[in-house]
């Protein structure tokens, strides 16, 4: 199973003192694939983007930001970022249009729709999206599913109902 961690998941585990349980998910699906288990963790460049430019924008106002940006780095360094290529450039350009064409879009029309980007991310992958809008993402016909719905397999998870890499 492939899981590519949203902007919001993200943010939640690099934060400092919030949301110990996602932490503890995380934890439990290193713990997986340390074991041999069938798992690969990655951050979307995307996410990480956009959680960055926070945490650097809010350095000298909030004393959580320096240790938040220093547990991304860590993360990063520990997972990897998926980056964004031309070929998911193109995907999220055609799930952007499908979008605008159906009446539904997740951000305004001027404004870089990250989500779009990151739902091509994950098709070009064949990922779960881990995100707590997974309505937003699934509209592009990724999987996207909130972390506390994929519980590590010692959790009682199971990695028989996800999608497998083609």
């Amino acid at each position: 199973m492939r899981l590519l961690l949203d902007t919001n998941a993200l943010i939640w585990l690099c934060h400092p003192k919030r949301n110990p349980a996602i932490k503890e998910w995380l934890q439990g699906w290193l713990a997986h694939a340390q074991r041999g288990g069938d798992v690969e963790i990655f951050i979307s460049a995307a996410a990480d983007y956009e959680a960055r430019r926070g945490y650097l924008w809010k350095l000298d106002k909030h004393p959580d930001e320096p240790r938040a940006l220093a547990r991304l780095d860590r993360l990063c360094e520990l997972l990897g970022r998926y980056p964004i290529s031309d070929a998911v450039l193109r995907k999220a350009s055609r799930f952007w249009s499908e979008a605008r064409k159906g009446g539904y879009s997740t951000a305004s029309e001027r404004d870089i729709d990250w989500d779009v980007i990151i739902a091509a991310q994950a098709a070009d992958l064949t990922a779960v999206v881990v995100t707590s809008n997974a309505g937003h993402i699934s509209r592009y016909g990724v999987d996207a599913r909130d972390w506390r719905d994929i519980p590590p397999p010692e959790l009682g998870g199971s990695v028989t109902d996800t999608p497998k890499p083609e």
